[in-house]
């Protein structure tokens, strides 16, 4: 008899050590998460600058990645001639993957808009198409991807 009274107080003092550490856990995790905001709301207010640096600098590479994948674009169609017939057909995939890559990104979009008439007006209509004009596209779109390089750059460095 005296044995199941020691195990039963026994049963009871583990209940309330681990009664005791479950309020200590939730003391320290409130506690830590006080911190967490405090050292939030310091930052928001002190290192706003940093923070719209990064941000901007995190923007900034991704719309570089953009411009060299367009970049590599624009090198695929000086391998093809738009004036031989079994080439014109790759040259007017390869822009209509430009167009829709410009399409899809707003920043890039707005750069290019007047290239993307032109584009839509060539793959729509591929008799006109030519080796000079598919040239004087790739010049546009290069010259195009330089200012906004140029841009991006005065971007960075200004902040």
């Amino acid at each position: 008899m005296q044995e199941s009274i020691n195990g039963l107080n026994n049963g009871m003092i583990f209940k309330d050590v681990v009664s005791n550490i479950n309020i200590y856990l939730i003391f320290l995790s409130a506690l830590f998460t006080s911190i967490a905001s405090g050292i939030a709301i310091y930052i928001f207010f002190f290192k706003r600058t940093k923070i719209s640096s990064a941000i901007n600098l995190l923007l900034n590479f991704s719309n570089q990645l953009s411009l060299s994948d367009l970049k590599s674009k624009i090198e695929r169609l000086n391998d093809f001639n738009a004036n031989e017939p079994t080439h014109k057909e790759n040259v007017i995939n390869i822009l209509s993957e430009i167009q829709g890559h410009i399409i899809g990104n707003k920043i890039l979009k707005e750069h290019f808009n007047d290239i993307l008439v032109k584009i839509n007006r060539y793959t729509g209509n591929t008799k006109d198409f030519s080796e000079p004009i598919k040239r004087s596209l790739i010049s546009e779109i290069r010259e195009t991807i330089r200012n906004i390089d140029v841009s991006n750059y005065k971007i960075v460095i200004k902040n």
